[in-house]
């Protein structure tokens, strides 16, 4: 009996693995913890906390975007507004620890030049409106870009990496929730502004409003989408370059249309098209496919082996 009860300790001692908690359980209480659901997705709240911190650097840079029209012109707004691309990289080179390269640096300046080419031929063919204010205008412009590259930074470093393991994000979810504190913080604001007859509102048509929606839902909404998934997907560079395409689709548009533009909005196309498939690039190849050769070998050499302690051996020979 007594060596039957020394047999049983013996085993307890010993590295014999027992059947854990089910493994649902222990994720669902870690997972709680990290402000997941049972799915692995975000809880709205956590969700609604990014879109709150997001909120006012979006506003603030539409509106200063919006209110450097009334004082400068549309070509000037356009092109100290491409600087985006530029501020975007140099923050994420700061703040999310993206390579630096010449051949990403200058691609992203190509598709800055891209942008100014066609900015210029349009003004020359078209009549431009007179500037009222054109310092405070560009200096609003320049705030918009600077204002651009801080949310879009905070969108790639709040939402969260779904291949690190660290959740999956709604993204209608986060901009819905983003178009939410818009209204509940600057609706007021827009409010008390009429009232003081500074911004009066002023009644729609029908015809107005549907344009409204119909702008809203193909502009905002939709492209934001897009725009908000290509910045999960991929980099915040990559994805503020990728809106200068517009130029390009626009000068086949008018092409296809019978409107042939300018030559130099073709040459501002080519240009924007080599940067961005210069941007797109990937600089870190020969560096990933190391890393995957040497994985294998670190693991075989850093597995620990168990090897049976002396008490188990002495066990056994008993």
């Amino acid at each position: 009996m007594q060596s039957h009860q020394l047999g049983c300790l013996d085993i307890l001692a010993s590295d014999v693995a027992f059947p854990a908690l089910p493994a649902k359980a222990e994720l669902s209480v870690a997972d709680s913890s990290k402000g997941l659901d049972a799915k692995g997705r975000w809880t709205r709240a956590r969700v609604a906390r990014v879109s709150m911190v997001v909120c006012p650097f979006w506003f603030f840079a539409q509106l200063t975007f919006n209110l450097s029209l009334r004082y400068t012109t549309v070509t000037s707004n356009t092109i100290l507004s491409s600087t985006s691309s530029l501020f975007t990289f140099l923050v994420a080179l700061v703040f999310l620890g993206e390579m630096f390269t010449w051949l990403k640096l200058i691609s992203v300046l190509l598709c800055m030049g891209g942008t100014i080419i066609v900015s210029l031929a349009d003004s020359s063919s078209t009549a431009n409106a007179i500037a009222t204010n054109p310092l405070l205008g560009d200096i609003l412009s320049i705030v918009s870009a600077g204002l651009y590259a801080v949310y879009i930074t905070l969108i790639r470093k709040r939402l969260p990496d779904e291949k690190e393991g660290q959740g999956e994000v709604s993204m209608a979810q986060f901009l819905g929730f983003l178009g939410l504190f818009n209204m509940l913080f600057f609706l007021p604001v827009a409010l008390m502004l009429n009232f003081a007859k500074l911004e009066p509102f002023h009644m729609l048509t029908w015809e107005q409003v549907g344009l409204i929606v119909g702008k809203c839902l193909l502009d905002n909404v939709l492209s934001d989408y897009l725009w908000a998934k290509a910045i999960h997907l991929t980099t915040t560079t990559v994805a503020t370059a990728g809106l200068t395409i517009q130029v390009p689709i626009a000068a086949i548009v008018n092409t296809l249309t019978g409107h042939a533009p300018h030559v130099l909005n073709y040459i501002g196309a080519a240009t924007v098209l080599f940067g961005f498939a210069g941007i797109n690039i990937p600089s870190d190849t020969p560096q990933a496919s190391q890393q995957d050769q040497e994985t294998p070998i670190v693991g075989m050499v850093d597995e620990p082996h168990h090897l049976p302690s002396d008490r188990n051996a002495t066990d056994v020979v008993s």
